[in-house]
């Protein structure tokens, strides 16, 4: 699951339909995951050059790296670093600008068909968070190569967003947990997304498609990383975001946010 890229989306949701402090997006949001579908994403580990694994998440995001204990390049600006821990088990420790973002613990269930990965770290806000996400195999027969399947997702979208409007026609959007934030009007135009945590060159483009429904694109310099459509409930108390990674429209992952 493209988890940087459910964060940003969770912006430009309220951007697009909003254009006055009573809009029926403004105040505070958040996630249910009891009404939330956030599995059924695939991703794939094969070989490499020497030894060389590469992941590719079936869109926008692949590369290369080694089970060495060294630092390779991974998506946007983050790295990743792997080591062994045991016959079928890897703790991996991912960075982003050289500083500690997580650290995940991989193990592989004996009869070689279930990966459990639990990921630990600190988010912007200061909070430790504690995940843990479970997946089947598709493909392959033993060790992580082959295909998985997301079939346990803890964690993921962000738990909270603020919305404001500090003009008419423009909102100012907030993740407390993430301490990122965008703003913008809703004409079409790609909107950066700041904070710590965000890539540089990530932005949001939305339109609406009727008055409580907006489809939005995240880009990554310019180029489309995700898609997403945004329904507002009739009762104003929920919205639904479905969202899906370039290229992979029949794997959506469907979040509920309620209204505080």
């Amino acid at each position: 699951m493209k988890t940087i890229t459910l964060a940003c989306g969770l912006f430009t949701l309220a951007l697009a339909n909003a254009y006055a402090a009573d809009s029926p997006w403004t105040g505070t949001w958040k996630l249910d995951e009891s009404r939330s579908h956030l599995v059924g994403d695939t991703f794939s580990y094969s070989k490499g050059a020497g030894d060389q694994l590469h992941y590719w998440d079936g869109s926008t995001i692949s590369y290369d790296f080694a089970i060495d204990g060294k630092e390779y390049k991974s998506a946007y600006n983050r790295t990743t670093t792997w080591a062994a821990s045991g016959k079928d088990s890897w703790d991996q420790v991912t960075k982003i600008d050289g500083r500690a973002l997580s650290k995940s613990h991989r193990t592989l269930s004996p009869d070689g068909r279930t990966l459990t990965v639990k990921t630990t770290g600190t988010r912007p806000d200061g909070h430790v968070f504690e995940e843990e996400a479970v997946y089947t195999r598709l493909s392959g027969t033993e060790g992580l190569i082959g295909k998985w399947r997301s079939v346990k997702a803890q964690g993921g979208p962000p738990g909270t967003f603020i919305i404001s409007s500090p003009a008419e026609g423009v909102l100012h959007i907030e993740l407390p947990e993430q301490q990122q934030s965008v703003e913008g009007r809703a004409d079409g135009s790609d909107h950066p997304i700041t904070g710590p945590t965000a890539p540089s060159g990530f932005t949001t483009a939305y339109r609406f498609v009727t008055p409580k429904k907006i489809s939005y694109v995240l880009k990554v310099n310019g180029v489309p990383d995700s898609y997403g459509v945004w329904s507002l409930a009739a009762d104003g108390k929920s919205y639904t975001d479905v969202s899906w990674s370039s290229g992979k429209k029949n794997e959506k992952t469907t979040a509920v946010y309620n209204k505080q």
